[in-house]
């Protein structure tokens, strides 16, 4: 304790209260100290503490191309030192990709009405594989709720003729207001506003919507506009056309682009919230998966203030669709929806891609700003296969430890609701593969796992158009 500065006329009252505050500075520092403690061993019994920020975080400078110099400080040095004894998860070999799911299989999957038979192992074939480019307009009419897998032909072709009407009455809805009516309401001018802001820089670059006053354009916008009146409550929020527009390249038929764009919309719709609590809860899932399995990385992140993933915020918003270029992006999409465990698989991916990349952030201390714009830069770089591989295998890796924190175990993982013997036969054989060294199965065979030491210098620029991309949804 330090000497006490009183004079030699303090009064007894004044001596007390001194000695009261002395005693006290060392009870804070004291207890402080021991909740550190506390912290470190709940997070090595329990998983890291993920504190989720609050609805109020605005995600513009994360999503900004050119971070203010401000968020590259160094925080000052702690004066309690934790030494985390985590050991890093071991590196399992990546799984192969199966060959894609092409139309001689899918030809086999129907009855005589036109049924779609065995949906399960389609579904896993898929996500093994992927579908022939070629197959994708058949199939994913299927996958995103817009045909039934028992619906025959016919059915099928009546689905289609109610959906038309349907489609026709909501785009009369918006297309007749009036320019009286328009001037007394402000939520559909504020949502308008959004669409055409978004739809004339969406996607540019490619031939199917580059130019001007191109007609594909347009389309977007009335694809947009009409699923603002399909859906109210939710209407247009920033991000949206990036998931349409690959539609719409995809089908180039407006009908079917429309209505898979809802049956997309419905799996995600609590991506655009205003409040933003499924994307933020992510982003804290994220942080688990990322500090359970590299330890390491997650301590440079979270020293350099990032340990929030808001540089992840892009990927999680929309399903990595700028990540990726334009074909791989469909692979990546169709893998995601017909995953056949009980997770929200984009977690694993964007942790695959983090554990890939940690060489780089770690070995040049990267701060925020720097880890910003190298994510950024990553932009149409990244190797899909890799990614699905490595994906796959992290997953069945985490599952089979033996010391699964809680939170990962049962709010990410969900192994209490999905028992192995559920997964798919080839699935079932790569995780068994990896919790048993049994051999190599023929239909998912590993391959030489990636050298970490492989790391590129981050770019300067950052791709065009992450600048304007945030959450901005009209009341």
């Amino acid at each position: 304790m330090r000497e006490l500065e009183l004079n030699e006329t303090a009064s007894s009252n004044q001596v007390y209260k001194k000695i009261s505050v002395d005693f006290q500075d060392v009870y804070d520092v004291t207890l402080s100290g021991l909740s550190k403690v506390t912290n470190f061993l709940r997070g090595s019994v329990v998983g890291k503490p993920v504190s989720r920020p609050g609805a109020q975080t605005s995600k513009t400078a994360v999503l900004d191309a050119t971070p203010p110099e401000h968020l590259c400080h160094r925080p000052a040095e702690s004066d309690f030192e934790i030494y985390d004894l985590r050991k890093p998860l071991d590196k399992a070999a990546p799984v192969a990709r199966d060959e894609k799911f092409t139309r001689a299989l899918w030809e086999t999957h129907f009855d005589s009405e036109g049924r779609v038979l065995r949906v399960k192992e389609l579904q896993d074939r898929i996500f093994g594989g992927g579908c022939q480019p070629e197959l994708r307009q058949e199939v994913w009419p299927f996958i995103l709720n817009v045909y039934p897998w028992s619906s025959t032909l016919e059915e099928r072709a009546a689905i289609m003729e109610e959906k038309k009407r349907e489609y026709d009455v909501l785009k009369n809805q918006w297309k007749s207001i009036t320019e009286i009516q328009l001037k007394r309401f402000s939520l559909y001018r504020d949502r308008e506003a959004l669409v055409e802001k978004d739809v004339i820089r969406t996607d540019r670059t490619l031939d199917f919507y580059k130019g001007e006053n191109n007609p594909n354009v347009a389309d977007l916008y009335e694809m947009l506009m009409t699923y603002c009146q399909y859906n109210f409550d939710l209407g247009y929020v920033q991000g949206m056309s990036d998931l349409l527009s690959p539609l719409y390249l995809l089908f180039k038929d407006k009908l079917m682009a429309f209505w898979t764009f809802v049956g997309y919309m419905d799996m995600v719709e609590d991506h655009f919230f205003l409040d933003q609590q499924k994307t933020q809860g992510k982003l804290a899932d994220l942080s688990s998966l990322v500090y359970y399995c590299d330890s390491e990385l997650y301590n440079h992140l979270e020293k350099e203030d990032s340990s929030n993933f808001f540089f992840c915020f892009r990927w999680l918003l929309i399903n990595f669709k700028r990540e990726f270029k334009e074909e791989d992006i469909l692979e990546l999409w169709e893998v995601i929806w017909t995953c056949p465990y009980n997770t929200d698989y984009t977690l694993f991916i964007a942790t695959a891609i983090l554990l890939q990349e940690r060489a780089p952030i770690i070995e040049q201390k990267m701060c925020f700003a720097d880890i910003l714009r190298y994510i950024n830069d990553l932009s149409q770089r990244i190797d899909l296969q890799e990614v699905l591989g490595n994906t796959e295998s992290l997953f069945h890796n985490i599952r089979s430890q033996p010391d699964i924190p809680f939170n990962i175990r049962n709010n990410i993982l969900r192994i209490a609701d999905t028992p192995l013997s559920s997964l798919g036969s080839q699935h079932v054989i790569a995780e068994q593969t990896i919790m048993e060294s049994s051999p190599e199965p023929e239909s998912r065979d590993l391959v030489t796992p990636r050298n970490d030491d492989d790391s590129r210098d981050p770019a300067s620029l950052l791709v065009e158009n992450v600048s304007n991309m945030s959450i901005d949804q009209s009341q």
